[in-house]
Order: structure tokens, then C-alpha cells, then sequence
């Protein structure tokens, strides 16, 4: 007998349920709305693990909705124009030629984890899913990102520079992580 098995659930689709010799407990994981695993440990049955799923049915039926707000960045990478882009680059000059900070260079990439990232060299890699958030959004983004040319953490003196240029980050960050998240398929 195989080590997994796919289980249909009508309210929540295809599930994978995955022998696993790790596995200390059952654990549902969610990476996108369709795609749903369940490890199961050695010594729990796939009969114990399918009732501990069906008792879970409402909070994953939550999480495939907060998903469903997620950027997909695979299949939006693929559909993002160079003026788009380019429109992206324009902005990170424009902000940090009006905020005097100076960086080494900017990249756009397909990121699973991260909206930017900025490199003890400054240069800026932003995630291409910026494309797909609001204009207050990935302002914040990139800011954060240029303010990092100066502070290479987030202490009080990160919060207090980005504060200086922005109204209220940390409730945009809060927002930005509660309503947008990335995932690839």
C-alpha cells in the first residue's frame, strides 16, 4: 500500500493524506486553496486522521479563504508586462530621489516568501507581485526596502526612520500581512 492517499471532501476538494515517519501528531497543511496535506503519523490510522480532518472542517474551509486573497506569484509573473515593470523601477527612483536614499540597484523576481529583501551592498529585490497590490501597499514596500539602505534591521530607529516618511507603517504592515499573502503552485 502506497504511503498517501487522495480523499475527497465536497466542501474542501482533494485532500492528501501522507504516512509520514516525522510526524509526532496529525497535521493539516495548507499551501493554496486546492492544494491541502495531511501528515499523518506512523501509529495513527488514515481512518483517526480523516475524522480529525473532518472536525477541522471549518477553520480549513477559513484558511482556503484567506488564501484565495493570496497573490499567486507564478501565474502572475508570467502575465506581468516590461512597462509594468519598468513602472515598478520608476517608482523606487522616484521615492528614493525624494527621500534621499541612494541604493546599488533593483531586481524583480518571482519571491514565495518575501515582498522585498535589501542586501548589505543596497541593492533592492522586489517581489513582482507588487504588481497586484495597491498603490499604499507597495509604496510601503519599497520604502521599507530603502529605508534598509540606511538601517539593516527593524529596531525602534527602522520603525522611527519609516514613520518619518510615512504615515502609519506599522498598521500597513499589519494590513499587508493579515489581507496579502504570496504562494506558488
Amino acid at each position: 500500500m502506497p504511503n498517501f492517499k487522495y480523499i475527497n471532501y465536497p466542501e474542501i476538494g482533494d485532500v492528501l493524506f501522507e504516512k509520514s515517519k516525522k510526524a509526532k501528531r496529525v497535521i493539516i497543511s495548507i499551501k493554496s486553496p486546492t492544494n491541502i496535506r495531511v501528515a499523518v503519523p506512523r501509529f495513527v490510522t488514515i481512518r483517526k486522521a480523516k475524522s480529525f480532518v473532518s472536525d477541522k472542517l471549518d477553520w480549513i474551509k477559513k484558511q482556503q479563504s484567506q488564501h484565495s486573497q493570496k497573490v499567486n506569484v507564478t501565474k502572475l509573473t508570467k502575465s506581468v508586462s516590461a512597462e509594468e515593470k519598468s513602472r515598478l523601477i520608476i517608482r523606487v527612483e522616484y521615492l528614493a530621489t525624494k527621500y534621499g536614499f541612494t541604493y546599488g540597484r533593483v531586481t524583480l523576481r518571482t519571491m514565495k516568501t518575501r515582498w522585498g529583501s535589501c542586501t548589505a551592498q543596497n541593492n533592492i529585490s522586489l517581489n513582482i507581485g507588487l504588481i497586484a497590490l495597491a498603490d499604499e501597499l507597495r509604496d510601503y514596500i519599497i520604502l521599507h526596502e530603502l529605508v534598509h539602505t540606511k538601517i539593516k534591521n527593524h529596531g525602534k530607529e527602522f520603525w522611527n526612520e519609516l514613520n518619518s516618511i510615512m504615515y502609519n507603517p506599522k498598521l500597513l504592515s499589519r494590513k499587508l500581512r493579515q489581507n496579502y499573502g504570496l504562494f506558488e503552485i
